[in-house]
C-alpha cells in the first residue's frame, strides 16, 4: 500500500472521540509499549503498528474504531490499512495523544 495515494483517510478529532457515545467503540493505540509509559486513553487497546494486521480479523467490518498514536501520523497509516481491509468504521484521531493532552483530557497511566 502506498502512503498517501489512496482515498481520503477518515478523520476524527479528540472531541469527536469523547463525544461518541457508542459503548461498542474501539480505541486502538498503535504506539510501541514503551511510548505508552506516559499514558494512554482509558480503555484503549495497545496494538503496535507492526502487529496491526494480526488483529484485523478480530474487528467487524463496520466496527466503530478510532486509531491513535503520538501525533496522528502512524494512526493515519493504520487507518488506511484497516480501510483497505474493508473496516469501514476505522478513523484516524487527528493529532493523536498530543492533541488529547493539549485538550486537557484524562490520561490513564
Amino acid at each position: 500500500m502506498s502512503w498517501g495515494r489512496g482515498p481520503t483517510i477518515p478523520q476524527a478529532t479528540v472531541e469527536d472521540l469523547v463525544a461518541d457515545g457508542d459503548p461498542a467503540k474501539i480505541v486502538i493505540d498503535v504506539r510501541e509499549p514503551m511510548e505508552t509509559m506516559h499514558g494512554t486513553i482509558e480503555g484503549a487497546r495497545l496494538v503496535p503498528l507492526g502487529e496491526l494486521e494480526s488483529v484485523i480479523g478480530d474487528l467487524a467490518d463496520d466496527a466503530n474504531v478510532y486509531l491513535v498514536c503520538r501525533s496522528g501520523n502512524r494512526s493515519a497509516y493504520a487507518t488506511e490499512v484497516l480501510q483497505a481491509a474493508g473496516k469501514t468504521g476505522a478513523k484516524n484521531v487527528v493529532g493523536g495523544m498530543i492533541a488529547w493532552a493539549q485538550a486537557g483530557l484524562p490520561i490513564e497511566r
